[in-house]
């Protein structure tokens, strides 16, 4: 499972905290490291600041944007220290951890982090499906992001034990539609309600973001997310006609 589990940084100001983040990961068997768009990598400050985990540094993957990082996978949850304009359902760090650990078992899942200076944008948050707040004193919740990343593996590393001594069944047990699926459904829906109509020039965008929502809260997966792609080519079919 923990060779699934995918730990993706988005736009590290500081290459340092690249080093130390691996080497939290390192320290609870996570391996899958994603770098979008850092300031500064390759680099020496983060080798050295990865310790015994400079395999993990070597090996991270660096991408241009948050899609690529994680549109083959099948469950992103993003790490917030506050609600955001996007919001998403939020899960504690050990429901959290549940989650990608189970999700993992079939197919790639993400955990996103971001910047340490503002956090993710919300167009950020557009992949992902949940949101996880580590819990911390309401006065002062700064918290260094590589800390953030340790805590979080933390959790993640316990649950996968449970689960190795007593699996669960529970809903991310099912196939679940990858980000890159997920996109296209709502490509789909979005091209099929124009023709029809139904979204106008006007409010295009606040349609589909709610709509998102709406389907994001139905926990689809990926059989009936084909089952709602196959009616709306259904439509698309009697339009023809």
């Amino acid at each position: 499972m923990l060779d699934n589990i995918r730990i993706v940084m988005v736009r590290t100001f500081h290459p340092g905290n690249i080093g130390s983040a691996a080497r939290s990961m390192k320290t609870m068997g996570l391996s899958q490291l994603y770098l979008v768009s850092p300031r500064e990598f390759p680099s020496d400050e983060a080798l050295k600041m990865s310790a015994g985990a400079k395999d993990t540094v070597e090996k991270a993957i660096v991408v241009n944007s948050v899609y690529e990082a994680v549109k083959d996978c099948s469950l992103v949850i993003a790490t917030t220290a506050r609600i955001r304009g996007h919001d998403l359902p939020e899960l504690s760090p050990d429901k959290m951890a549940n989650a990608l650990n189970t999700a993992a078992k079939k197919a790639p899942v993400a955990l996103i982090f971001g910047p340490e200076r503002m956090g993710l944008f919300n167009e950020d948050l557009t992949l992902a499906k949940y949101r996880v707040t580590i819990p911390a004193n309401p006065d002062y919740r700064s918290l260094n992001i590589a800390a953030a990343v340790q805590t979080l593996s933390y959790e993640i590393y316990k649950h996968s034990l449970i689960q190795q001594t007593k699996p669960k069944n529970n809903l991310f047990d099912r196939e679940l539609p990858t980000a890159e699926e997920l996109e296209a459904f709502y490509l789909q829906l979005e091209q099929t309600l124009k023709e029809t109509g139904f979204i106008i020039k006007k409010h295009p965008g606040k349609v589909m973001q709610r709509l998102r929502n709406v389907f994001s809260r139905a926990e689809l997966d990926a059989h009936e997310m084909r089952i709602l792609r196959g009616a709306l080519a259904s439509i698309a079919r009697l339009k023809q006609h």
